[in-house]
């Protein structure tokens, strides 16, 4: 006799596409309004059930750290390893401002960094979610300065600033882009407005 055959695991068994519902989720908060947009909406959109979500990132905030830690990975790492380059600092200064100016071609296509979206959206975010957004803008912000750092020991960047002040503003004049492109602005002349807005650093 068997003392305790192998049970079978309680409740349904795990269907749950995780990187089905990362990027939806990821489309979704992109696109909308994050502090309008709720855990049953998400759900509905994925087809699964709240308690199956749950089971997988614990609750809202684990889904929303998992969204943005795929949107690094997929989207912003690309740029930090393009300002890890020795490409001259005039050529990278013109590839970000593309990247960030950049629109995709696809209708519905979301507009701006989601990263600063979550970033201006803080009050509608959880405890793990803030801080790993507060990590990635510190990892940003030691990127720009060691790209200017380096860029400066090339004597290709003149201007009369610190690295952590060119760090500092490269960051802003890219959030304020981003926010216009969110809104809704001309692409186009938002790209202009970056260029000259970063025209300093050349």
């Amino acid at each position: 006799m068997s003392l305790n055959p192998s049970k079978p695991s309680r409740g349904r068994p795990k269907t749950l596409d995780r990187e089905h519902v990362l990027d939806v989720a990821m489309a979704s908060y992109w696109k909308e309004d994050i502090g309008n947009l709720s855990l049953n909406e998400i759900c509905r959109r994925c087809d699964i059930s709240k308690p199956g979500l749950y089971r997988e990132f614990l609750n809202e905030d684990g889904l929303m750290k998992a969204v943005i830690l795929k949107y690094h990975q997929e989207v912003l790492s690309p740029v930090q390893q393009m300002l890890n380059t020795d490409a001259a600092f005039r050529e990278t200064l013109d590839n970000l401002v593309l990247f960030a100016a950049s629109i995709n071609d696809s209708q519905g296509a979301p507009k701006g960094c989601l990263l600063i979206k979550m970033r201006e959206a803080q009050m509608h975010l959880g405890e793990a979610t803030r801080a790993q957004i507060d990590l990635i803008q510190e990892q940003a912000i030691a990127t720009y300065k060691k790209w200017v750092e380096r860029s400066k020991a090339k004597g290709e960047f003149t201007a009369d600033m610190s690295a952590e002040f060119a760090a500092s503003y490269i960051d802003a004049q890219l959030s304020h882009a981003s926010s216009q492109l969110a809104r809704g602005e001309d692409p186009q002349l938002v790209k202009r407005i970056l260029m000259a807005a970063l025209s300093i650093l050349k």
